[in-house]
């Protein structure tokens, strides 16, 4: 994991269900109460994304914009990228192909605020 700051990337890997939602869920807490304003959430690691991994993705993007956080996703996989094809969730995150798209989306959108 990458710490810069109030900027925060997290790299869950393997099956994105019960265990590795959990773990996923405790470190966005945790960077949650060090002042993390914006988090990246780098899936290139996991292969698969279960209903369980799906429902605590879209509740913490919820919990985090109640409070002004933004949360950001990249690396979808396969699976996971028709999954959020088919569930219109592509709607409601901001998706990025990598870590390296999404760095430059972050410096565009600084030079034009």
């Amino acid at each position: 994991m990458m710490n810069s700051g109030d900027f925060r990337v997290l790299q869950p890997e393997g099956i994105l269900s019960a265990n590795v939602a959990k773990q996923l869920l405790q470190q966005f807490h945790t960077d949650c109460e060090e002042g993390a304003r914006l988090i990246l959430i780098d899936l290139q690691h996991v292969s698969m994304i279960d209903s369980f991994g799906v429902g605590t993705l879209v509740s913490m993007h919820s919990k985090f914009r109640m409070v002004g956080g933004q949360l950001y996703l990249c690396g979808l996989q396969k699976q996971a990228r028709f999954l959020f094809d088919i569930s219109a969730l592509d709607r409601m995150f901001d998706i990025f192909p990598d870590q390296a798209a999404f760095q430059v989306a972050m410096q565009l959108e600084a030079t034009t605020s």
